[in-house]
C-alpha cells in the first residue's frame, strides 16, 4: 500500500469523523452559542453537492461520507432551529433547494456539480471564522471538532500534493488556517470567561 493510499483512507475517516464532537456536544450541552447559523446552511448545501456529485460517479467513499456530514450538520441545525438562531422555513427550503438542485445539476453536467461542491465547500467554514473573530462566548463551539477538521485538513492536503490534484490541495488551504484560528479563539475565550467566573467568585 503507498503513502498516497493511507493518506487517503485516513483522511476519508477523518472526514466522516470530524463534525460528530460539535453534535455530541451541542446536543448534551444545549446550546448552540457561537455557531453560525450561515456556516450551517453552507455546509449543508457544500456537502449535499458533494454527496450527489460521488453518487453519480459511483464513488461510495465520496456520497457516504459527505451524507454523514449532512446529516450531522442537519442535527446541529435543528439544534438551532430550536434555540430561535434560524429559522426552521429556512433551514428546510434550503435542504429541499439543494438537494433538488443537486440532482437537477448532475444530471446536465457531473464536472459542474463537482466545481459547485468545491467552491461551496472549501469556502463553508468561512462564515464559522468569522463568527468566532466576533463572539466573546464560544460555549457551544467544539474544540475538538476543529482540532480533528485540522488533521484531516492537514492529511487531505498531502495527499492531494502527492497525487498532483490542485482541487484537493486548495480547499485545505482555506480550511487549515481558519482551524487553527477558530481552535484558537475557543481556547482564548475559555480561559478568560474561566478568569471572569474566577474575579466573581473572589468578589
Amino acid at each position: 500500500m503507498t503513502l498516497q493510499n493511507i493518506l487517503g483512507i485516513v483522511a476519508s475517516i477523518m472526514s466522516m469523523l470530524f463534525i460528530w464532537p460539535q453534535v455530541i456536544l451541542v446536543y448534551r450541552s444545549n446550546t448552540v452559542e457561537g455557531l453560525s447559523p450561515i456556516g450551517a446552511l453552507q455546509g449543508i448545501c457544500g456537502s449535499t453537492l458533494w454527496s450527489v456529485y460521488g453518487l453519480s460517479r459511483g464513488d461510495a467513499a465520496v456520497s457516504g461520507s459527505n451524507f454523514l456530514i449532512v446529516v450531522a450538520i442537519a442535527l446541529l441545525a435543528r439544534a438551532m432551529v430550536k434555540h430561535g438562531t434560524l429559522p426552521a422555513a429556512r433551514l428546510y427550503s434550503i435542504m429541499f433547494g439543494i438537494t433538488a438542485f443537486a440532482f437537477v445539476c448532475v444530471s446536465v453536467s457531473p464536472e459542474v456539480t463537482g466545481f459547485l461542491a468545491f467552491i461551496v465547500g472549501a469556502s463553508s467554514v468561512l462564515p464559522q471564522t468569522f463568527t468566532s473573530a466576533k463572539s466573546d462566548d464560544l460555549s457551544g463551539v467544539s474544540l475538538p471538532t476543529y482540532v480533528l477538521l485540522f488533521f484531516t485538513a492537514i492529511a487531505w492536503f498531502a495527499y492531494g500534493l502527492i497525487a498532483k490534484d490542485a482541487l484537493v490541495v486548495l480547499p485545505n488551504v482555506i480550511v487549515i488556517p481558519c482551524a487553527v484560528f477558530i481552535g484558537t479563539k475557543i481556547i482564548r475565550t475559555r480561559k478568560a470567561n474561566s478568569l471572569s467566573l474566577v474575579d466573581v467568585a473572589g468578589n
